[in-house]
């Protein structure tokens, strides 16, 4: 299936890019188009554009770069309308994709929703959007089922995806001093800074982190470089300073300090999870202070304290987060009875997100749930055809799919689970055209059709139908067709992967030395198609003289 994926933040990419992967293995035919980073761009797919370019954070910032912004929608709305997916995935981000949810919904295009929009913080009245324009919404917060449920929205509910994130990190298998050789620090015990991932909060807090040096002579302080970030973002910051910067290592910085100063967002949660006792800052412009104070409906902004809802970590906000007050808090959280009881307390938060594994139940139920959603608007009709039973399922207006339906598969109860609607025309259409083939009155199908695959698999599949009845080509031959040279092995592939049976006419490719290799239900099957269409007449070699059990040993050898 098409996914068109949208992340906006440094940690929508890495969400989204550990959702790309299990997507994979959920949907062997995913094919994704995306706005993200680094991290989805490394899994694969087409990324349309990077975060980094379209991150705006602020009232008073989202109206300096309103034009950047429109331009984006724009942009984004054609994108998907070209490439017509079968899902968006909206990742965080609500500013942005909120318009975007509004758009694809009035466009008839499925819309998920993957980590909720913290409307049970502020904003409210952003649920009848979701309502609106949202078919199915994961969460990865506990409170958030009660609190969606109360508001009339079934959210689906599989554990935090940054306990995997987390999970899987390096890190966990590097000691600190190991991480002090490998980076150049001295003996000194760390204090970890993470001063945001956007240029308006580095612009805040980075001059307050480099007047705590000379309060801590005997700490280190170790700053982690934001993704989306470059060294001359934060070095205007550091001339003079002892402040140790790195790029891809806020994992190590985090879990090797004794403490740190963490820029309100996610970071706040990798930090608990990793077990180091934080203070959650924040500082912006005036007057986006002002609104958010208006608006805001929680008591707090950290996400540690919103799933506790107490005050397990010190927060400093707006006025509050000044250096007095840092020096002061993080004085407290060095000691070692306070870094115990927040230890406990985060000990504790990771048995209520759950165990790592979100990742991949998240990518399992959105399979599921955009399978039965398609399935739903398709309908199915059995044939009994000389090879077997085969299902035909179409959409509203092409055939999609032929399935051969085993005898095992029959006696399944439940497996078959499309809507019987054998009078529908193209059903009934494709029931005609294939008693005629059968019966050798046919020799090429007149069929409205609708590949579903990649572009790839796509573009083979044009070309099988382009090989004449009673013809075979090899594999090779049709990469070369395709302009794929050494492609061989992913043609056959892809004829495996052929949803069309037979109209789409994957028996028509051979192996090496005319071997019957490659066909997804049997090669007995293969082989009494060809002899219908009497290809053997058209060749040199008899294909029916050949050993079938050769042609599955050969298999890997011929593809």
């Amino acid at each position: 299936m098409k996914y068109y994926i949208i992340a906006g933040e440094a940690s929508g990419d890495l969400h989204g890019s550990n959702l790309m992967k299990e997507l994979l293995v959920a949907d062997s035919r995913a094919e994704f188009r995306f706005w993200g980073g680094d991290l989805m761009a490394a899994v694969g797919g087409e990324r349309v554009k990077h975060y980094k370019d379209t991150a705006i954070m602020g009232f008073v910032e989202v109206v300096r770069k309103l034009n950047t912004i429109l331009g984006n929608l724009r942009f984004c709305k054609k994108d998907i309308l070209e490439y017509q997916p079968d899902v968006v995935i909206l990742i965080d981000y609500p500013g942005f994709n909120f318009k975007i949810a509004k758009f694809a919904k009035s466009r008839n295009i499925r819309v998920f929703y993957y980590i909720s929009p913290t409307v049970w913080a502020w904003k409210e009245w952003r649920i009848k959007n979701l309502k609106r324009d949202v078919d199915r919404l994961f969460i990865i917060f506990p409170f958030e089922v009660e609190y969606f449920k109360n508001k009339g929205i079934k959210a689906i509910y599989n554990g935090n995806p940054l306990l995997d994130s987390i999970s899987a990190d390096p890190c966990n298998n590097e000691s600190i001093e190991d991480f002090r050789r490998r980076t150049g620090l001295d003996e000194r015990p760390i204090i970890a800074l993470l001063a945001g991932s956007r240029s308006t909060e580095i612009k805040f807090l980075m001059p307050k982190f480099v007047k705590l040096e000379k309060e801590f002579y005997d700490y280190q302080f170790v700053l982690a470089g934001a993704p989306a970030m470059e060294r001359k973002d934060y070095e205007k910051y550091l001339a003079g300073s002892k402040i140790s910067l790195f790029f891809g290592e806020t994992y190590s910085i985090i879990k090797h300090s004794q403490a740190a100063l963490v820029c309100s967002g996610t970071a706040s949660l990798e930090t608990a999870l990793l077990e180091t006792p934080q203070i959650v800052c924040y500082q912006g412009n005036k007057l986006t202070g002002f609104i958010v104070r208006l608006l805001l409906k929680v008591k707090y902004v950290s996400l540690v304290n919103l799933i506790f809802n107490q005050p397990v970590v010190k927060e400093l906000l707006q006025s509050d987060c000044t250096a007095e007050n840092m020096v002061k808090e993080l004085k407290k959280i060095i000691k070692a009875k306070e870094r115990e009881r927040i230890i406990h307390k985060y000990q504790k938060l990771k048995n209520m997100l759950g165990g790592a594994g979100a990742s991949e139940r998240v990518a399992q139920s959105m399979v599921k749930e955009l399978t039965e959603m398609i399935d739903s608007t398709r309908y199915s009709r059995l044939y009994d055809s000389p090879l077997g039973t085969l299902k035909l399922i179409c959409d509203s207006d092409a055939l999609v799919e032929i399935q051969y339906i085993s005898l095992k598969e029959q006696e399944s109860p439940g497996k078959n689970n499309l809507e019987e609607q054998s009078n529908h025309p193209v059903l009934i259409e494709a029931s005609k055209q294939l008693d005629e083939y059968f019966s050798e009155k046919r020799t090429e199908f007149d069929l409205p059709v609708k590949f579903i695959g990649t572009k790839f698999q796509q573009r083979v599949w044009e070309e099988l139908t382009k090989i004449p009845y009673g013809k075979t080509k090899t594999y090779g031959e049709v990469a070369h067709l395709i302009n794929a040279k050494d492609a061989n092995r992913a043609v056959g592939n892809a004829c495996k992967m052929n949803p069309l049976l037979i109209v789409v006419p994957c028996h028509r490719v051979l192996g090496a030395q005319n071997r019957l290799t490659g066909f997804n239900i049997g090669l007995d099957k293969k082989s009494f198609l060809l002899n219908l269409e009497k290809a053997y007449e058209n060749t040199d070699n008899n294909l029916f003289y050949n050993d079938v059990n050769k042609g599955f040993n050969d298999e890997n050898q011929s593809i």
